[in-house]
């Protein structure tokens, strides 16, 4: 693959919405739940999920992009001697960004050399390619997380893989909320995941028992909330890295001392 043009779209990158943010995805990431060995959601028919819907399931997970000060950059792609649309890179984590970055100007050096890498989060590019039709996302998994569902062996072929508790019949295993409310959550990442079933399997080795791994890329599930009628879609809880959570949140500026302290 070959850089050919760079240009701006002007999509301006997360700055004073980033404490709110933090305080959804942190949210999310720390759901005090467990996992139901048994029970299961009927799916019934429905209307497929609003746009706003779609968009507030996206609202807690950041990704990271490359822009400078005119807005987001796209890049298109050459292949076999074809330009492709001018595309915008969405990747999850800021180390492959940046990696990214800097190998596109060490190749390029005229590529983005005042480009830096941004954060942003799902819902506000989802909402983006629904006003500007012609924006395509082209979404880079980090690589371990790619390795982690291909050694599944379930059949990931790419995408950014999103994992989830699976029950025998191969349905989403159900998690019970504090509150009392029951999801359907999706992992980001694999040790996340692996992290509840790890405290599943001492409190109930059971239920562990009858609970594998699967896995399905972001780009399908995102089709899936916007054509599918099942009902139980909506109760689909998308769960970002706590790693990158964490990160997120160490870097974030913290509030000036009161005076006097």
């Amino acid at each position: 693959m070959m850089v050919e043009i760079v240009y701006n779209y002007l999509l301006p990158i997360i700055g004073g919405s980033m404490k709110s943010f933090i305080r959804r995805a942190l949210a999310l990431g720390a759901i005090g739940s467990s996992l139901l060995g048994t029970t299961l959601i009927a799916p019934n028919a429905a209307l497929a999920l609003t746009q706003e819907q779609v968009a507030e399931k996206l609202s807690s997970v950041p990704v990271f992009v490359l822009g400078n000060e005119s807005g987001l950059i796209l890049i298109s792609s050459a292949e076999d001697g074809q330009a492709e649309e001018p595309s915008l890179y969405v990747f999850m984590t800021e180390q492959d960004a940046e990696t990214f970055l800097s190998r596109a100007n060490e190749a390029n050096p005229e590529f983005a050399p005042n480009a830096q890498v941004g954060l942003t989060n799902l819902e506000r590019l989802y909402e983006e390619t629904q006003t500007e039709g012609d924006l395509q996302l082209i979404y880079v998994p980090e690589q371990d997380e790619a390795s982690e569902a291909a050694a599944l062996g379930t059949g990931y072929q790419g995408g950014v893989p999103l994992f989830f508790a699976r029950l025998e019949d191969g349905s989403l295993a159900p998690l019970q909320q504090n509150n009392g409310e029951t999801v359907f959550p999706m992992f980001f990442s694999h040790d996340d995941l692996e992290a509840l079933l790890a405290d599943l399997g001492e409190s109930n080795p059971e239920a562990r028992a009858a609970i594998s791994v699967g896995v399905l890329p972001l780009e399908a599930m995102l089709v899936e909330m916007e054509t599918s009628e099942d009902e139980a879609l909506n109760q689909i809880r998308l769960l970002p890295d706590s790693e990158t959570i964490n990160s997120i949140q160490q870097s974030a500026p913290q509030p000036p001392a009161p005076e006097g302290e």
